[in-house]
């Protein structure tokens, strides 16, 4: 079986590779971008398993993101999305949701243990018989 990829879009080098160390234990492939727009094109090239998202960024944000991504996709969100966000508007949270995201964790409320686990259940999920 081939090893999951995860793509981590954020603009916060400390806690792209804080949440890389996160993740090892996943045994899954990081790949990561500083913006949405570098994000854009690894989602679309890299085809990854789990995209773990933050909403503000320079050049392209989040919400602008999913967006993009959707559209390219035939209005569909095949991959799932995570936003890991210091942003906790209700309506960040509403777009996203509406934009197909997965879960919403506002990183300075959670520890890095729960973005873990979430991208794990997400990676992972349980098969139900």
């Amino acid at each position: 079986m081939a090893m999951k990829k995860v793509l981590i879009v954020d603009d916060d080098t400390t806690f792209q590779k804080t949440l890389t160390e996160a993740l090892k234990p996943l045994h899954c492939a990081v790949i990561s971008a500083l913006d949405g727009a570098e994000g854009l094109t690894l989602a679309l090239s890299e085809k990854p398993d789990l995209i773990l998202l933050d909403i503000k960024m320079p050049r392209l944000g989040g919400i602008d993101f999913l967006k993009q991504l959707q559209k390219a996709h035939g209005g569909l969100q095949p991959t799932p999305v995570l936003i890991t966000s210091n942003l906790s508007s209700a309506e960040d949270i509403s777009e996203g949701v509406s934009l197909g995201i997965r879960g919403y964790i506002v990183k300075s409320d959670e520890s890095l243990d729960t973005i873990v686990r979430h991208a794990e259940g997400l990676l992972n999920p349980k098969k139900t018989a």
